[in-house]
């Protein structure tokens, strides 16, 4: 198609026009793709077949690499696109699969905090897998479901009782329902546990079927393929087995681990990475540069650092302070953060090339490679 001479300007219309025709077609084929992955998800529900089939998925991806490789193109290209259209799919078998499954059918589920942002998708999932839905939460503000004033004095009325509110009053609230001793199952959903502990085991003490709950995914996540579901046993097989139940559905990874467990990761997964990038965002801020005109003369490496420190400085500050300070296990990620970039900026600054390759080695053998050895 190529030539020496330029095109005409009838020439580029021409192939401009072709260009749309390519793009409507692929869309059109995604489309019947879905079709087909619909009807295929149909089967899963009658069958009883898991969401996922990793081997299947693999085989898709290995034969639209090499397909692609063979026309000339990067197999990397055939494999983001693959990727993205395979999530897309199970997020949508996913979504069919939890309408249809009735879970919570006849049964009441009352949200405490619901009109926050994980407080809300809380509710909408409940209300997907067929709950009744009602929220409770002082903030006010407009929502699709039934607003409790005193969810103290309504609390024996509800199937499931789910805590969203920051972490601060997590506890409280958990004592005081402990207090009340619902018959119900009562989970909390907050990102760290360890705050928590008093009013958790007041509700086990007190009788409660209670467990802990962590969606390690934000509120704007519809399918949760990929996703990651944290459970944690405070005392209760029982509680901890309804739990898991509610998410059965889904095509999320669940994890069951102690709250002393849940609170170390914790603060490497959160910690560090929260820590790292709001260090980022704020030296960033604080150097005076101009972050539009770094955007346009960026490396892809900065780009998609700044796309992650931009997104986390835009939460809600208080809910990140609280990660931090209330992780009993902060101060030790914190200090070896400090000594590696201590090292690395001493490293640098004597010209010991020693050192400073050494850090990106072993992490390319533990990251990149899986190697556990650290020398």
């Amino acid at each position: 198609m190529s030539s020496d001479s330029p095109l005409s300007a009838t020439e580029l219309q021409e192939l401009r026009q072709r260009l749309d025709e390519i793009d409507s077609g692929i869309v059109d084929l995604i489309a019947e793709r879905q079709e087909v992955v619909t009807v295929i998800g149909e089967h899963k529900l009658k069958t009883g077949l898991p969401l996922r089939h990793f081997e299947r998925e693999r085989e898709v991806i290995d034969r639209g690499m090499a397909r692609a490789e063979s026309r000339g193109l990067a197999g990397e290209v055939a494999r983001d696109i693959l990727e993205t259209l395979i999530h897309h799919s199970l997020s949508n078998q996913e979504t069919y699969k939890l309408v249809q499954s009735d879970h919570g059918q006849g049964q009441r589920a009352l949200v405490i905090g619901g009109l926050g942002r994980m407080g809300l998708w809380m509710s909408r999932y409940l209300d997907m897998v067929g709950y009744s839905v009602d929220v409770s939460d002082p903030a006010g503000g407009e929502s699709p479901f039934g607003q409790v004033d005193d969810w103290e004095s309504v609390v024996y009325d509800y199937d499931l009782i789910v805590v969203a509110v920051p972490l601060r009053p997590s506890n409280d609230i958990l004592l005081r329902l402990a207090q009340l001793r619902p018959e119900c199952l009562v989970f909390d959903i907050a990102s760290l546990k360890s705050p928590m502990r008093e009013g958790l085991d007041a509700m086990r003490e007190s009788g409660c079927r209670v467990c802990s709950v962590h969606p390690m995914f934000g509120p704007a996540e519809i399918g949760l393929s990929g996703r990651h579901i944290l459970f944690v046993d405070v005392g209760n097989k029982e509680a901890l087995k309804q739990a898991r139940e509610l998410f059965a559905h889904t095509a999320a990874d669940c994890v069951e681990l102690s709250l002393e467990e849940h609170d170390e990761v914790m603060a490497w997964v959160l910690g560090l990475s929260h820590l790292v990038n709001i260090a980022f965002a704020g030296t960033l801020a604080e150097s005076g540069e101009a972050v539009p005109l770094l955007r346009q003369i960026s490396s892809s490496t900065f780009n998609a650092q700044l796309k992650v420190a931009t997104q986390i400085a835009s939460e809600n500050p208080h809910l990140y302070y609280e990660i931090q300070q209330g992780n009993a296990n902060t101060a030790q990620v914190t200090a070896q953060f400090q000594k590696v970039l201590d090292e690395l900026a001493r490293a640098v600054e004597e010209g010991d090339e020693a050192v400073f390759t050494r850090y990106m080695g072993v992490a390319k053998r533990r990251l990149v490679t899986g190697d556990s050895e650290q020398n």
